[in-house]
């Protein structure tokens, strides 16, 4: 209390008031002495370092301390005015000496003086300046000014500059005393003699010595446009070869131009003296000057090109310079031929006769000598011929030379080549497109000879079956078809009535529906015929075959019943497997695959108990019928044909089974059962077998002698031969086949038996043979004569001869047209030499007329029959015509009168359109025929004055700069005039004008040009725009003109500088004012136009740095705004030069002085400084403890100056005032570091002003720890759950306390209080960290042993005095499923098999065993569930998971075995699970069945019906329906009545078939799979059936033999045939290949 009492004393006394000042010059050494500050301020030298003496200096470096031994003040560093003071007149160090014990404050202030350290410095060493040459005389121009960082007589004086005859210097003096330079030209500048001036300035300071500095003025001279472009020469004069290729170099032109930049670089271009033709033709490159061949040079249209060329510069004011080129061109062989086609005939008859005249053609060449010589030729291999006519050998005649036929080629494109003799020969083509007219001579073609169409059986009536279109070549109603059936009858029906033909496209439709059962194939013709004159026809043959459809349902036929009905069926249930139940047979009267029968179960009981056979329909069980089957099942039967879409039929069966007894048993032994199979029942089967077999032995003995009976003798029937040719192995319906070799002798064997003679014919066209079968009533040698002389005939006599017959009627056809040919053009021929030399004089000459342009429509020029000599009545009979080389008709003949007139004006314009033609003629030729005539006409179309002259556009414009000087000439738009020689432009006006007149040129053409020249200087500010008319006028009568604007703007020229509104600007200004304010928009005008006045504002070199970084200038606007920070204690005043330059090519700039006054306002904050301070403290600290001394101070004065401090209410310190704006903080509450370990203390300053600114500084204040708290466990009790068999030092938990105490207070040590257990200590079964707390487990715990533990745990501290407190601890061991199920029933040793005995008759869910398991783990880990491990049917045992009951899920049956083997598993719940096994042996045993004397329905154990039953039954029936059979086929042949002897013997037909296939007509040939099936068939028709096999392959042939011929003897006639076949036929057929 007392030290702080005397530092407030000391605060107060008056010394504590005073300043102490020195003075020194900076720069000063280290270590130098200021003063002894211990005298000055009356302080014992000895005692400052017990004081701890320290200064508190006001700056970021420490330059001075205080010898503590001497009290003397010295010089730490060096100290830098400059750096210190920057800116400022007045350089002061403050600073504070701090005495403590007692505490005092002394105000030192130290004046730092300025010594001449510092020469001036440029702010850029290197300036340059860019000066127009244009510049004036007395044009200034800014420099920027060095500075100096030194102040008073030490900072710059003056400036010099280096010698120069062209520039001086002026010096001005600012309002701060600033030196400003000004650049000052005394002589007009010459960029072209010299283009920079190198300059030095040299600033000069006033200090002794002097310092100065130097920058590097360079001043570059910038380029006025003043001299014009120039040309190496004025005529440039160049030969060009015609047809130059586009791109080829003329030459190259080149300006130059003294000038620099873009008043150097060059733009060159095409003078309005240039024609549009020339720039057409040649193109200039504006960049280089180079003329190449734009487009195509020809010496024929144009011999000479002039052009007039302008070099100009790319100045601001572009200045330009003018040359002529004239280029001569070479003629060179550039024309190529040409060729009019006079008169064409382009359509005409294919019979047109040979020597024809088709056209007219005429050629020509615009080249003179060889060049000019011309020849015609066409495409070769063409039936034309071109003809020269000997006195006009540029006329040609196009002649038919060879017969022409449309068919061949209907058309002719005759290309016509003219070409010259030129090097290398030019040459043209030219199309003409011939067609021919159609004749009737062709007769129409089918594409097959034979169609076979295949008709689907059940079409609908009127249903489309094919497209017969035939092709006649020939056009229009030639080829016009109409399509016919040729009228056949079959059956008296006619073809008509079964299809119909659309006559138009030959579309085939059928007129009703067919049955492939009825009618199975057609055939006849249809014929084509065309709409000719005459008409021409052809046929072709139709052969429709019906193809099966599958329209018919399977018919179920056994087992028979009622319609709808079910069939009963009654079978033992001792039925063993693989037992006949039933067959069911279905009939389908379709053909081939349709009628496939395949059999399927739609519904059936049991899948396991029936099996259907898909093929045959058998039903038979798959298994014995056992006590769970039903006594009354119910088979639903569909039968399914293979057609698509599949046919199909039903049938119900109904089973009913029926029971037969068992002898009973007296035991229950497994002994299989005793019972007599060779019973009552199949003693009978056998007998009745033997006797239905020895009946069906003796009626075959019976009908075999009744077949050996001979026959009556009959007359034989002529014979009657059928043949049908055809390519595919298909069975033909009259009994003969047309077959390749592998089925030959098939055929021969077939038709033997039928009774005819085959004979084996090749046809003469082809691989075929034509197979004929010929009754045998006629002799095999007369037969075979009459085939063969038959078959020589044909192929000498008919088809030699009429080869013969064709060749030469061909011969004498050909031989009769060559000789008409030749005599048709023999006689063409003469005639066309006598029309030649009758016309040879007539045309040769050429008639010429002259008419004007413009005459009226209809005007006569001429009467032409007079003058050519022609007989005006025979005008329109010879067909006179003009052909006029032109795109329109303009003249015409009168027929009536012969003269020539005027059909459509004529404009000389028009049709002679290049410019230097001075003659137009109009060329046609006068055709005349019979005989033929051609004149030519040339009418020369004279010009008249009906066009005025024009411009190519009606306003010209020209941009002439106000600098161009008088005298100055510019080009014009020249006018043009259609018209020629003396109608065309001859002279210019222009209209009245002080500045303009024109002068007229003529070009070497004749064309005139005009030229604008300037008279008088203009001035754009007096006119901008001045505008005028040109006139031109031509030379015609009357004289015609026309007129165009001439609008000269006049380009504006920098010669205005800008302006401001005033020179010197007054402004004032608050200090503080925001950044972005504006202080003041200047302005300023220029009189220019466009970039001239476009005016930007900069600050001049005179503006100081200071000034331009607190004020910003926008170049664009002039808005001056604030940019930095005003300070009315730094600077007051700001002076600032303000330049407006525009954005001309020469800029031109004014100047204004802009002054700114700051005014003075409340803006400098209190401040704080911190005296004394004391931390860190303890936390317990007494009350009213001084902390901190703290001073406050504000710059600004009055009630701005008064301040106030605080610090916030909510802490535990407050403060105590002491004079002289000195304050205490004391602590003013008690203090706890573990609320608060820390403060920070903010100190508020504010002072009095309006509005009040303020300041603050925070002090962090750290308190030192107590040990005043006791440890502290999160929680108050602890549960912690081990596993059991845990692994011993395993960790249990971590039990870590906390201490809000630091350091040796916060360290804490962990204990475990001893408790006994059963004699058993803590620490022996637990341990614990003493530095963490982590509590070990120090054994392997039992969960069935121990389960749980209590203890308690101490945490102390190391505080002094410690600290401690304790918490509990309960350890649980928790269950792990570590012991394995332990199964106690049925009882077994280790390792063996449980062995059960039960019945087989055991009903469905009785007890088989139960299994019982024992698991000593707690809880969820000994809950046991039990599973099948194997069982042997699943369907049999059922285990309970829960309980480990086995039970039977149904009874037992024959098909389970005897002997059965389960393994059941226990597991138990546990993770992982663990288990146990045991095997159980069960053994089934029977029980004896009680005996029945009845048959009623009781259930038996095995089958009495066995298959020796089975096979009884079914032989049994099958011998008795064969001896059925046989019976009824002999009292059928018995009843038979022979025929009349005169009837012929039967016809019989034989076809060989690929397919196992039944043909409608008796004869088979099948594979021996369908043998025995087609015995039957034949048999019951009453045929006997006789199975022979065919050499090739392994097929049969089946053929029936009506009954009425003997056996005997129809077996001889068949050997005999064959052997007399094999010896004579074959070899004749062979001979006739």
């Amino acid at each position: 209390m007392y030290f702080w009492a005397t530092v407030f004393v000391l605060c107060a006394a008056p010394g504590a008031l005073s300043v102490t000042r020195y003075s020194i010059a900076e720069e000063m050494e280290r270590g130098s002495v200021v003063a002894n500050l211990a005298a000055d301020l009356g302080l014992e030298p000895g005692g400052l370092a017990q004081r701890e003496v320290k200064l508190d200096i006001f700056h970021n470096k420490k330059y001075l301390d205080v010898n503590k031994k001497t009290g003397e003040l010295f010089i730490v560093e060096k100290m830098d005015r400059e750096y210190l003071c920057p800116k400022l007149t007045s350089c002061f160090l403050k600073l504070d000496v701090i005495i403590e014990s007692p505490l005092r404050i002394f105000n030192i202030e130290l004046g730092i003086t300025d010594i001449n350290d510092n020469a001036p410095h440029f702010r850029r060493d290197r300036v340059e300046l860019d000066v127009s040459e244009s510049a004036t005389p007395g044009e200034r121009f800014s420099l920027p000014n060095a500075a100096d960082p030194d102040v008073g007589m030490n900072t710059i004086k003056t400036y010099k500059l280096s010698v120069s005859e062209h520039f001086t210097i002026e010096i001005q003096t600012g309002s701060d005393g600033t030196q400003y330079v000004d650049l000052v030209l005394t002589k007009s500048l010459d960029r072209e003699d010299n283009a920079v001036h190198n300059l030095v300035l040299t600033a000069v300071d006033g200090g002794v010595p002097e310092r100065t500095g130097t920058a590097n003025i360079i001043v570059n001279v910038q380029d006025t446009n003043d001299n014009p472009p120039r040309f190496d020469r004025q005529i440039y004069t160049i030969n060009m070869t015609e047809n130059s290729p586009i791109g080829t170099l003329v030459v190259k032109l080149n300006a130059t131009d003294i000038d620099d930049g873009l008043n150097a670089e060059i733009m060159y271009s095409f003078t309005l003296y240039t024609s549009e033709k020339t720039q057409d033709v040649f193109a200039l490159d504006p960049n280089t000057g180079e003329v190449t061949v734009k487009g195509t040079i020809d010496y024929e249209d144009m011999k000479f090109y002039e052009m007039h060329i302008e070099a100009r510069d790319k100045g601001a004011h572009p200045l330009l310079g003018q040359c002529k080129v004239i280029i001569h061109v070479i003629d060179m062989n550039d024309n190529y031929p040409h060729i009019t086609i006079q008169s064409v005939k382009n359509t005409f008859d294919e019979n047109i006769p040979v020597g024809s005249v088709i056209a007219l053609i005429g050629i020509g060449d615009r080249d003179t000598g060889q060049n000019g010589n011309v020849s015609l030729s066409t495409n070769e291999n063409l039936p034309f011929i071109l003809n020269q006519s000997l006195e006009r050998p540029m006329h040609y005649k196009l002649i038919v030379s060879e017969p022409l036929d449309r068919e061949t080629m209907p058309e002719y494109d005759i290309t016509l080549v003219v070409t010259d003799a030129g090097k290398p020969p030019l040459s043209e083509n030219e199309t003409i497109h011939l067609n021919l007219l159609d004749i009737n001579d062709n007769a129409p073609r089918f594409p097959q000879l034979f169609y076979t169409i295949r008709v689907m059986e059940n079409n609908a009536p009127g249903a489309l079956l094919s497209s017969l279109s035939a092709f006649d070549p020939d056009l229009h109603e030639n080829q016009y078809l109409v399509y016919f059936i040729l009228e056949k009858e079959i059956a008296n029906t006619s073809m008509s009535m079964l299809f119909s033909i659309n006559p138009e496209n030959g579309n085939l439709y059928a007129l009703k529906t067919f049955d492939y059962e009825i009618e199975k194939e057609f055939l006849f013709h249809i014929e084509a015929r065309d709409s000719g004159s005459p008409p021409l026809s052809s046929n072709v043959t139709v052969h429709i075959i019906i193809v099966d459809q599958n329209d018919n349902t399977p018919v179920i036929v056994s087992p028979w019943r009622a319609h709808g009905s079910v069939v009963e069926e009654k079978i033992p249930r001792s039925t063993d497997k693989g037992s006949l139940v039933a067959k069911v047979i279905a009939l389908d009267v379709d053909s081939v695959h349709n009628s496939r029968i395949t059999y399927q179960f739609l519904r059936v009981p049991d899948a396991t108990l029936f099996s259907l056979d898909q093929y045959n329909g058998e039903i038979r069980t798959m298994r014995m019928f056992s006590y769970r089957d039903p006594r009354h099942l119910q088979l639903v039967v569909v039968a399914k044909d293979n057609g698509e879409p599949a046919l199909s039929a039903t049938v119900t069966i109904k089973l009913s089974t029926v029971e037969t007894a068992v002898k009973a048993y007296s035991d229950m032994t497994e002994v299989p059962l005793q019972y007599d199979i060779f019973s009552d029942l199949n003693l009978y089967l056998v007998i009745g077998l033997g006797s239905v077999s020895f009946l069906l032995l003796i009626t075959i003995l019976v009908t075999i002698v009744l077949k050996c009976q001979k026959p009556k003798a009959s007359k034989a029937a002529p014979p009657c031969r059928n043949s049908v040719i055809s390519e595919r192995n298909s069975t033909i319906a009259d009994s003969t086949l047309v077959s390749n070799d592998a089925y030959w002798y098939s055929l021969f064997l077939a038709e033997t038996r039928k009774g005819k003679l085959v004979v084996r014919q090749p046809v003469p066209k082809g691989s075929r043979y034509i197979v004929s079968s010929i009754p045998r009533g006629t002799g095999l040698t007369d037969t075979s004569d009459s085939a063969a002389s038959t078959l020589q005939c044909r192929l000498t006599a008919g088809q030699l001869s009429g080869a013969e017959n064709r060749h030469q009627t061909l011969i004498i056809r050909r031989t009769t047209m060559r000789t008409v040919v030749t005599m048709e053009s023999w006689k063409r021929y003469v005639q066309l030499v006598f029309l030649l030399s009758f016309f040879r004089h007539s045309l040769s000459s050429m008639t010429h007329y002259s008419i004007p342009e413009e005459m009226k429509e209809g005007s006569v020029v001429a009467n032409l029959a007079n003058d050519l000599g022609l007989d005006v009545k025979t005008l329109n009979q010879r067909k006179m015509r003009i052909d006029i080389i032109a795109n329109k008709k303009y003249l015409d003949v009168n027929k009536e009168t012969g003269e020539l007139y005027i059909v459509e004006k004529i404009d000389r314009e028009y049709i002679c359109n290049f410019k230097f033609s001075a003659s137009c003629f109009l060329k046609l030729e006068v055709i005349l025929e019979n005989p033929v005539r051609i004149f030519n006409i040339e009418v020369e179309i004279l010009d008249m004055n009906d066009n005025a002259p024009r411009f190519r556009r009606d306003i010209i414009h020209l941009d002439i700069s106000e600098a161009t000087p008088k005298g100055e000439r510019f080009s014009l738009s020249n006018a043009v005039d259609p018209d020629v020689g003396s109608n065309s432009v001859k002279t210019y006006h222009l209209s009245e004008s002080a500045y303009f007149h024109i002068e007229v040129q003529t070009g070497r053409d004749g064309s005139k040009f005009a030229e604008l020249i300037l008279t008088k200087a203009l001035d754009r500010e007096q006119r901008a725009v001045h505008n005028l008319i040109l006139t031109a006028v031509d030379g015609g009568t009357p004289a015609r003109s026309g007129t165009a604007s001439v609008i000269v703007r006049v380009l504006d020229t920098n010669d205005n500088s800008p302006t401001f509104d005033k020179e010197i600007y007054n402004i004032k200004i608050l200090e503080n004012s925001p950044t972005g304010s504006l202080v003041i928009h200047l302005n300023a005008t220029d009189l220019d136009e466009g970039s001239n006045s476009e005016i930007t504002y900069s600050y001049s070199l005179y503006t100081s740095e200071k000034t331009q970084e607190t004020f910003n200038l926008n170049p664009s606007s002039g808005e001056i705004t604030v940019k930095g920070m005003l300070n009315y204690e730094d600077f007051r005043i700001y002076d600032m030069e303000v330049i407006a330059t525009d954005n001309g090519a020469n800029s031109l700039s004014g100047q204004c002085t802009v002054k700114i006054l700051v005014e003075d306002m409340n803006d400098n904050h209190p401040e704080i400084s911190i005296k004394s301070f004391q931390s860190p403290v303890a936390e317990d600290i007494k009350l009213d403890t001084v902390i901190a001394v703290v001073s406050v101070s504000d710059k600004d004065s009055g009630d701005n100056g008064v301040v106030n401090v605080q610090i916030p209410d909510n802490m535990p310190f407050k403060l105590r005032d002491s004079p002289d704006n000195c304050y205490e903080l004391v602590v003013s509450e008690p203090l706890d570091r573990e609320k608060v370990p820390e403060y920070d203390i903010t100190f508020t300053v504010t002072d009095r002003g309006s509005p009040p600114l303020s300041d603050n500084e925070t002090m962090t204040l750290e308190l030192l720890d107590v040990n005043d708290n006791v440890p502290q466990f999160p929680q108050s009790f602890y549960t912690i759950r081990v596993m059991e068999n845990n692994a011993p030092g395993a960790l249990l938990g971590s039990l870590s306390a906390f201490d809000p105490d630091l350091h040796e207070n916060q360290y804490l040590v962990y204990f475990i209080l001893e408790k006994e257990i059963a004699n058993t200590s803590m620490s022996m079964l637990f341990s614990i960290n003493p530095e963490n707390g982590n509590l070990y487990a120090l054994k392997t715990f039992d969960h069935e042993i121990e389960k749980e533990f209590l203890f308690h745990i101490e945490a102390r501290d190391s505080g002094s005095p410690p600290l401690s407190s304790n918490v509990t601890v309960h350890i649980i061991i928790v269950d792990q499923n570590d012991n394995t199920p332990v199964i106690v029933s049925p009882w077994r040793a280790h390792g063996s098999v449980v062995e059960e005995k039960i019945p087989r008759s055991t009903d469905k869910g009785s007890l088989v065993a139960k299994v019982i398991a024992l698991d000593v783990d707690s809880v969820h880990n000994s809950r046991i569930t039990y599973q099948f491990l194997r069982v042997p049917d699943a369907t049999l045992f059922s285990l309970d998971q829960y309980n480990g009951e086995i039970r039977t899920m149904r009874m037992f049956s024959y098909r389970d075995p005897r002997h059965l083997q389960l393994v059941v598993v226990a597991k138990d719940n546990g993770e992982p699970a663990l288990s146990a096994t045991v095997t159980i042996k069960l053994s089934t045993v029977e029980t004896a069945v009680k005996a029945y004397s009845d048959m009623t329905e009781v259930p038996l154990q095995y089958d009495i019906f066995s298959d020796l039953n089975l096979y009884l039954v079914i032989g049994l029936g099958s011998v008795s329906f064969l001896l059925l059979i046989t019976i009824l086929v002999t009292i059928v042949l018995k009843c038979q009545k022979p025929k009349a002897s005169k009837a012929a013997p039967p016809c019989r037909n034989s076809v060989i078939s690929e397919r196992n296939s039944t043909i409608a007509d008796s004869t088979l040939v099948s594979n021996d799979a369908y043998w025995y099936s087609l015995f039957l068939a034949e048999t019951r028709k009453g045929k006997l059936v006789v199975r022979q096999p065919v050499p090739k392959g392994s097929r049969y042939i089946v053929s029936s033999i009506p009954r009425g011929t003997g056996l005997t003897d129809t077996s001889d006639s068949a050997a005999s045939t064959l052997q007399v076949r094999n010896q004579l036929i074959f070899p004749a057929a062979f001979n006739m290949k």
